[in-house]
């Protein structure tokens, strides 16, 4: 047996669910068309590589059943959330979304200093990333949505839920393209009319700032499914990207508002007007046609921008407003691109934000020392809130969550004291991620606490009806006895390519199959089968000690099994032995028929899982 990886050797008409999503098969003589439809509809069923699959559907037989549901009872426009086309489609709207808010603060900031040829360039490209989110909103009508642990799917339901009003404001908002303005805002910037500008700048940084929210969402996504980060690692990451986000949207506002904010003070028309101009002769050639003026002249060529600037505030004192100008000069004597404006402004807000520092802006006025107090107090508030993140990442309330970290971290440490592969390692992780699923739990307090009542009625919903009510050998039993019997079953988890069961072992225990799929080999390593939910198998070790595991059962994805024991079997039944008669009669006559059977037909034992 192939111990790298499974491959299956079962004939078509032998392999238990092939196909996991529920289609017909594609028939000799199918056209293109009809290829192409039914590829486009298995891509919007449950996909078992989807990073949240796991979380929900628990095997291969449970996404099997969802797909088969959907097949059978909702429309074929449907997208279930964790579908191929929703991995897929998630991970490059999240590259979209986030171009798009970068590319929106940093094109209302720096739109004066652009040339029109790159002004348009720059709104073409933004307008499409804003189609792309639309496209986004229209496919989240047809797309089911997780409400409190339940996938929602129900045509009605989704579109109730997406069309609420908050839920309808927020997402349109967000491929709104607010880009075409520019031309009208740049054009009025430079004709003094920045008001409409301004409250525009102010109303896109307080839509888009809390963002990152959204972009996490997404970021979710990517990372686990293109980087295969685990969820510690994203909790890190989090912050850090979000941080940077804000710092962005941040610096490229406080770098315009000072420019629009100019000409609404009324001592600093001189140098409102005169700014104006030098950006217009700097940054615009002096296009008279694309940015006309008529309520005042413009400023006349000049060959020195700060001499003549001086000379006409030779008579006046020197303020932070001429220091601003003179500072704004300085970029057009040296001619800086935007980039390193964009840069700069970024260090300035950092250091602000980190209190370590002022820069140079228009602080005898008041609207800016409010400006700057702001982002003194946003900067302390941003910065403790990531603190607390941070640190709640690594001491967080959820003492499960916490416990399942350290157990994680204990396994590594373990590995690496023992040397072991790297292999292992990640197998061990795998188990423990399987086993908690993200949250530690013990058992035993837990059923302490519990009221008899209440852990027979968890054992009846999770156990007897999941899969031991299944079993043929125990259809007749009473409630209360088969209650009994889940309470002595032991509880294991196998990873992918682990044995279950070996060929030629002696059989100690009858085995339940919870989750999973488990593939059947002979003791020459063909594989005869597959066992999925529910099975179980084995049932021939609780009448016979001496009997061998005529095969072998490896576990083709994560299984939960449970194993019923001889002896604890034996225990129970003591004092039911008018129960017990019945079972064992009839295993005595299975396995007399098993007896004549071989001696005809020596193939038929590996097909009857009572023995295996």
């Amino acid at each position: 047996m192939d111990t790298k990886g499974h491959r299956c050797s079962l004939p078509g008409t032998l392999r238990h669910g092939e196909s996991d999503t529920h289609l017909p098969p594609i028939l000799p003589g199918t056209s293109l068309t009809g290829r192409l439809l039914r590829h486009i509809r298995a891509l919007l069923l449950v996909s078992p590589r989807h990073p949240e699959t796991r979380n929900y559907y628990r095997s291969r037989t449970e996404i099997r059943a969802e797909n088969a549901r959907l097949v059978r009872e909702l429309p074929p426009f449907i997208i279930h959330p964790f579908s191929s086309l929703r991995r897929c489609w998630e991970m490059m709207i999240y590259f979209v979304l986030t171009v798009h808010l970068v590319t929106l603060a940093f094109a209302f900031a720096f739109a004066p200093h652009l040339s029109r040829e790159v002004l348009n360039r720059l709104q073409l490209f933004d307008t499409v990333l804003c189609a792309l989110l639309g496209m986004e909103f229209a496919l989240n009508l047809v797309t089911g949505y997780v409400h409190q642990g339940e996938v929602v799917l129900d045509p009605r339901r989704i579109v109730r839920y997406r069309l609420r009003c908050w839920n309808l404001a927020n997402r349109m908002l967000l491929f709104v393209p607010y880009v075409l303005l520019l031309d009208e805002l740049v054009r009025a910037f430079y004709q003094d009319s920045v008001l409409a500008y301004l409250c525009l700048v102010v109303y896109l940084y307080l839509l888009c700032v809390w963002r990152f929210r959204n972009v996490r969402w997404y970021f979710a996504t990517v990372a686990r499914s293109l980087f295969r980060l685990s969820v510690k690692q994203i909790r890190f990451l989090e912050p850090i990207m979000d941080t940077l986000y804000v710092l962005h949207w941040t610096a490229c506002v406080l770098y315009v508002l000072p420019l629009l904010s100019m000409p609404l003070i009324g001592e600093g028309q001189f140098e409102s007007h005169f700014l104006v101009d030098v950006l217009w002769a700097q940054d615009q050639a002096r296009n008279d046609h694309l940015y006309p003026i008529q309520h005042r002249s413009r400023l006349p060529p000049v060959a020195d921008y700060r001499a003549y600037f001086r000379q006409r505030h030779s008579a006046s004192p020197s303020t932070e407003l001429t220091q601003f100008v003179e500072a704004r000069l300085t970029d057009v004597e040296h001619r800086v691109s935007v980039t390193y404006r964009y840069l700069r402004a970024t260090m300035i807000t950092l250091k602000v934000s980190l209190q370590g520092g002022h820069s140079l802006s228009l602080t005898d006025y008041f609207m800016h020392e409010w400006l700057y107090s702001l982002l003194l107090l946003g900067g302390w508030i941003w910065f403790t809130y990531v603190l607390l993140l941070l640190i709640r990442t690594l001491v967080t309330a959820d003492a499960s969550r916490t416990r399942y970290d350290e157990i994680l971290n204990e396994a590594d440490a373990f590995c690496r004291e023992r040397r072991l592969r790297p292999a292992m390692r990640e197998k061990m992780s795998r188990q423990i991620a399987c086993r908690f699923r993200l949250r530690y739990f013990d058992e035993a307090p837990i059923r302490a606490h519990a009221s008899d009542h209440l852990y027979r009625s968890f054992l009846t919903e999770v156990v007897c009806k999941a899969f031991l009510a299944r079993a043929e050998l125990f259809r007749e039993l009473p409630t209360y006895l088969m209650v009994e019997i889940a309470d002595l079953m032991q509880f294991e988890l196998y990873q992918e390519q682990d044995r279950i069961v070996i060929a030629g072992e002696a059989a100690q225990a009858m085995y339940f199959l919870a989750m999973g799929t488990a593939a059947v080999y002979t003791a020459e390593d063909v594989e005869i089968g597959h066992l999925v939910d529910g099975a179980n198998f084995g049932a021939v070790a609780l009448f016979r000690t001496d009997i061998l595991h005529p095969v072998t059962v490896v576990s083709l994805e994560v299984c939960e099994v449970y194993r019923l024991v001889w002896g604890n079997f034996q225990q129970l039944f003591k004092p039911h032995g008018f129960l017990l008669a019945p079972m064992v009669k009839q295993a005595e006559k299975r396995i007399l028929e098993r007896v004549l059977l071989e001696e005809e037909h020596p193939e038929e034992r590996y097909f009857d899982p009572f023995f295996y």
